[in-house]
């Protein structure tokens, strides 16, 4: 991968959902000036304590977003802010939260991560099911998306014999993807991001391929991960999310929602052509293995 990708217009930022834009030389110059004045602080409160070398930003400067070794830092977190835009800027946070935050990001001196860890996050799937699955899949377009795994051959699997203009893989655990990165193919754009905060455009994902279960969240963080993933899928995009079949599985309600709603609009108002993302969710046993009874309801193609 090059030291500097040109990711101008890429992704949005995790707040305002607004285009970020790669910071130019004179911007970084100017923004560790203010580092050094202690004028900013990540989001949870914590004073910036690294130089930037690149970075992604709003168009108005509010949010900026490091690049620290080819990696896109786009978690909330890890958004560089004024004082008054920290999570909560009335209250002090204390040394030992400051000190947790720059140990959990490897920011300063002293607390870079050593030991970057793969952390099974899910069980990997039979090269044979993970092209099988594939097979739904389109062949090319503009944006190819893998997500939390620890797999680098299945991610290689998913992604040979297609032609997308830019791959992305999308992990929240920062050890996981400096253990990966060397091991990625070579285009590949690494972020660091959350599930129910996707930092992707409207309409902008042709392909997506979770092997983070998606009900080993809350019934909040289903339901936000689920409506961040019909809003970024493009009209004719696909995405295979797979679950644990024995957890609770609450963005199904939704899905089922969905379909209602399509079924609706089609007898009240059969004209208006709506068109969702087909989102397919696939179940996988405690054991790793996967079912044989298919899909959790398909999809909700219109």
């Amino acid at each position: 991968m090059k030291e500097r990708i040109d990711m101008e217009g890429l992704m949005v930022c995790p707040f305002t959902k607004k285009p970020l834009r790669q910071m130019k030389e004179k911007e970084l110059v100017s923004l560790n000036a203010q580092i050094k004045q202690g004028d900013l602080f990540f989001y949870p409160g914590a004073p910036v304590n690294i130089e930037i070398s690149a970075a992604l930003v709003t168009a108005n400067q509010t949010y900026v977003y490091p690049i620290i070794d080819n990696i896109s830092y786009l978690q909330r977190q890890t958004a560089i802010v004024a004082k008054n835009r920290t999570a909560n800027h009335l209250r002090r946070v204390s040394k030992e939260e400051i000190d947790q935050f720059y140990k959990t990001y490897g920011f300063g001196e002293g607390n870079t991560i050593q030991k970057p860890s793969k952390e099974l996050k899910s069980n990997p799937i039979s090269e044979e099911k993970i092209t099988q699955l594939a097979r739904l899949l389109p062949k090319g377009g503009e944006y190819f998306m893998s997500v939390v795994t620890h797999d680098v051959d299945s991610i290689h699997n998913l992604t040979y014999g297609r032609s997308f203009k830019y791959y992305f893989h999308m992990d929240f655990s920062l050890p996981r993807l400096l253990a990966m990165k060397n091991e990625l193919p070579g285009e590949t754009i690494l972020v660091l991001g959350d599930v129910d905060h996707l930092p992707f455009d409207d309409d902008s994902v042709e392909a997506l391929f979770s092997f983070d279960y998606i009900n080993n969240y809350n019934k909040e963080v289903q339901g936000l991960a689920y409506e961040e993933l019909k809003r970024c899928l493009k009209p004719d995009g696909v995405s295979i999310m797979l679950y644990d079949n024995s957890k609770p599985m609450h963005a199904s309600n939704q899905l089922k929602a969905d379909q209602r709603s399509k079924k609706a609009l089609g007898v009240l108002a059969p004209w208006k052509k709506v068109k969702l993302p087909n989102i397919f969710f696939y179940p996988i046993k405690e054991d790793g293995e996967h079912q044989s009874m298919g899909f959790f309801s398909q999809s909700i193609a219109w």
